[in-house]
């Protein structure tokens, strides 16, 4: 039997192709993804071991939160550093402090990209070459107090040589240094296209910290000294606060940090992946069903001559698994290519992300291969299933018999789970809970798969009856074709009504969010003017920023805004906004309980909606907990129903953050102006300052709505570009069952032509039933499409997404898209139906 099979597969190696490219591109997307993922991780966890490389023990102050964007380690004091220096086995030791900090170009652009491109850090130039791992390429250490050292990359980006006159931007007004030196990282020009800026130490503390504190100590152990035993010396002699730990856990830790940043982009790239890899199930499964009824007499025979059920069925599933296996390596191999392709995509979409030397590990391997092959074997069961069904006697027959009747077990089981997903997707609606809304939608799709036999005829009724009208006999004949086995056309259909259905649901979304932000700034807030950096949690524009504008005479009010991550109520909060007092000026809240107006240095204001899930009121006592201060009792002192899209969920006043965050940086600034004051009259007393500030860009209402659509776009336009390829396997999908129905139908292609029909009519047949069949996955996934992007809107409302937004142009697009795209895919097989030899064809049995 294994030989049978063999020989069998070998047989019909073109009908299996398609099958293997479902696989194939699903494979390659994973793999690129785990490719692409892990060398990223590979090549930023090298450059934080470097950057630690020789470090032995690390001291610095304990945190109470664990470290995440936002979140900000407290410092400790720099006398620490000579404690350590005179601990037993203790070498050398240097002190670390950093910030934020951004090079500022000969024609006064900010160098580096806040919401997009790398960290641009400043920090003090460490003299102990052990622990600093910059080489001067160029000049000299900053001795004096305007004295800056860069790394090569930002020099050559700014084009600076050493003695140049720069700006740099920090959580201080802008300083005017003197390049005095070029550094390398190792043989680098930078970290990983970091940008930095090294000051002398007691500078560097000045502007990115206290003059008396530092961000840690790092130590250099005499020979001898293992880490692990000066690590006890130092924490023993170390007071309450301090902790030490060794450097290899301090390489470790920072390792683990660049893995726990990379995930959400892992995952994300993975679920495309998946949606990938399940349109191809459908194929697969299609497929197999398709090469069954087309086997049925030789299956029969195998059974009429002593082959077992269990045989026959194995047979199919070895086909598959031998299919899987094929298909999956190729993927793998192909995954550097597409692993290439996806940096390339985030290259051009302004989300350049750092990568070296490709990685292929163990797991990429093993998780591609076994993620290809199961899927392939997995959606072949229920097909070999009913080739080991097939009775001995089916050899008698002349023509394969295929089941079309749709069993009641098959509809009940649709009804039950298309319902109980509704029911979960209400649910997830009415409680804003996501991932309820994605299981129930997931619960709708697979209902609906069941359910959908049932449909066919409805639609394609419809829809054929402009065919019929005006194509006459091929229209006929080609909805014919497509009601002849309605579980094989909605099988063909499922993996487009996946991808029309998912494209649907973002673009809905996508244009709620748009409308949610437009309606919010225009509605919602009251200023004219928004300065807009860009940072999301990490740099920003200087505090000074804001108070040099709030004394512009044209200027009434300014809101600026900050961000950290904290604890509340024992619940991680991550961004934690901190809004300076004027936030009720420059925004309507809506306020229904209490007063913004003084938040102070412990009072948190939050919306309804975040209110009523923590059973909050004005007057409650809730715990927040700070990364550098620890646990503090905070009152709600207001709760508001508006413009939680930008003021957010929960917020606290910039009093509050600057007591109990280190680094005070706006991320953004809004700005009124006075009463008889035109936008544009304002506008040069307005860029005299901002101008100082690079990092921020001055933008009215309107430049403000277009900055985020810009940003929303660009993730719409990743998201579309990673769904092409589920779209692109649908495709492939419908183009393989429309060659393995022409295959099948053979004998009646012969028949047609002999009695009359042209060439040029089989072809607009097949095209035509293709058009059928495409219309209906779009149908479907339009309605299915539109079901979700309702659930994601309404579900999302608590944080801001308000407005529901069905663009019926976008969607009749899409739906008119895929359509084509069908018909696009049926040029092949309908080429291959035109040109079939009648005689043989009718000859054939």
């Amino acid at each position: 039997m294994f030989r049978l099979t063999l020989k069998s597969l070998a047989a019909k190696k073109v009908r299996l192709f398609s099958t293997a490219l479902a696989v194939f591109l699903g494979v390659a997307f994973m793999a690129g993804t785990l490719i692409l993922t892990d060398t990223m991780n590979r090549t930023l966890s090298g450059l934080v071991t470097d950057a630690d490389a020789g470090t032995d023990v690390y001291v610095r102050a304990t945190s109470a939160v664990q470290q995440q964007a936002f979140a900000s380690r407290p410092r400790t004091d720099v006398a620490i550093a000579d404690q350590v220096a005179h601990v037993p086995g203790v070498k050398a030791v240097a002190t670390r402090v950093s910030g934020y900090a951004q090079l500022v170009d000969k024609n006064g652009k900010a160098v580096g990209d806040l919401q997009n491109g790398a960290p641009t850090i400043g920090g003090n130039w460490i003299s102990v070459a052990e622990l600093n791992p910059y080489r001067l390429s160029e000049g000299r250490a900053p001795v004096g107090d305007n004295e800056v050292v860069i790394d090569a990359d930002s020099a050559n980006q700014a084009h600076y040589h050493v003695g140049d006159q720069a700006t740099v931007l920090s959580k201080q007004a802008p300083r005017p240094v003197t390049i005095v030196g070029i550094a390398k990282f190792g043989s680098a020009k930078s970290m990983g296209g970091v940008s930095s800026v090294m000051f002398n130490d007691t500078i560097a503390r000045f502007i990115f910290a206290q003059p008396s504190q530092v961000d840690g100590v790092a130590v250099v152990a005499a020979e001898g000294v293992s880490q692990a035993d000066l690590t006890a010396r130092i924490a023993a002699a170390m007071p309450a606060g301090v902790e030490a730990i060794t450097g290899k856990a301090l390489a470790d830790e920072d390792s683990k940090s660049v893995t726990e940043d990379l995930k959400f982009f892992k995952t994300f790239m993975l679920v495309f992946a998946g949606i990938a890899l399940l349109v191809g199930a459908f194929i697969i499964a299609n497929t197999f069903s398709i090469l069954v009824a087309q086997r049925t007499k030789e299956l029969a025979l195998l059974r009429a001559i002593g082959a077992s059920r269990r045989q026959v069925q194995r047979s199919v599933l070895i086909e598959s698994a031998l299919t899987g296996v094929v298909a999956s390596a190729l993927g793998l191999a192909a995954g550097f290519g597409i692993a290439r392709a996806l940096q390339m995509l985030l290259d051009a979409l302004g989300m350049s992300l750092p990568a070296g030397g490709a990685v292929l590990t163990t797991g990429t391997i093993v998780v591609s291969v076994l993620t290809g092959v199961g899927v392939t074997v997995v959606s072949a069961v229920l097909p070999a299933r009913r080739a080991s069904r097939v009775a001995p006697v089916e050899a008698m027959r002349d023509a394969a018999a295929e089941s079309v009747t749709i069993s009641k077990p098959r509809m009940i089981k649709g009804a039950v789970t298309a319902s109980v997903g509704l029911v979960a997707l209400v649910a997830g609606v009415s409680k804003g809970e996501f991932p309820l809304v994605v299981a129930g939608s997931l619960g709708v799709q697979v209902g609906l798969s069941r359910l959908s036999p049932l449909l066919v005829r409805g639609v394609v009724k419809v829809f054929g009856w402009p065919l019929r009208r005006f194509s006459g006999t091929q229209g006929l004949l080609a909805g014919e074709n497509a009601l002849r086995n309605p579980k094989r056309t909605t099988s063909t259909a499922a993996a487009l009504r996946i991808g029309v259905a998912l494209v649907v649901a973002i673009t809905v979304f996508a244009s709620s969010v748009r409308a949610s932000v437009s309606h919010s700034v225009r509605n919602d807030l009251t200023g004219e003017y928004i300065v807009d950096s860009g940072a999301f949690g990490v740099g920003g524009i200087s505090p000074q920023m804001a108070r040099d504008l709030k004394a512009v005479p044209q200027v009434s009010a300014v809101a600026s805004t900050r961000m950290a991550t904290v604890k509340v109520d024992g619940e991680t909060v991550e961004p934690f906004n901190g809004w300076s007092p004027d936030v009720n000026e420059l925004f309507h809240l809506g306020v229904t309980a209490g007063s913004v107006n003084d938040l102070g240095a412990d009072g948190l204001a939050v919306s309804k909606s975040y209110a009523q899930a923590h059973h909050w009121a004005v007057g409650s006592i809730v715990p927040v907990t700070f990364a550098a201060t620890g646990e503090h009792p905070f009152t709600v002192k207001a709760i508001y129903d508006r413009s939680t899209d930008i003021v957010g969920g929960i917020f606290t006043s910039t009093e509050a953050l600057e007591a109990n965050q280190p680094d005070q940086l706006d991320s953004t600034v809004y700005v009124k102006l006075a009463n008889g004051v035109s936008v544009e009259s304002a506008r040069p007393a307005l860029e005299a300052i901002t101008g100082q500030y690079p990092a921020g860009k001055l933008l009215t209402k309107t430049a403000y709505v277009e900055s985020i659509n810009a940003n929303v776009d660009t993730m719409l336009t990743l998201i579309y570009a990673l769904l092409a390829l589920a779209v692109l396997i649908a495709l492939v999908g419908i183009a393989n069952t429309l060659a393995l129905s022409t295959f099948e139908r053979r004998r009646e292609l012969g028949l047609l032509r002999a009695v009359g029909m042209s060439r040029s009519q089989v072809r607009s047949m097949v095209r035509q039933e293709a058009t059928l069949i495409s219309t209906f996955g779009a149908v479907m996934g339009l309605g299915i499409g539109v079901l979700f992007g309702w659930a994601l809107v309404t579900a999302m409302a608590s944080k801001g997404v308000t407005q529901l937004v069905f663009p019926a142009t976008n969607l009749i697009v899409v739906t008119l898209v895929a359509v084509a795209a069908g018909v696009f895919a049926s040029l092949r097989p309908a080429r291959r139906a035109a040109r079939l030899d009648v005689l043989s064809a009718i000859a054939s049995a």
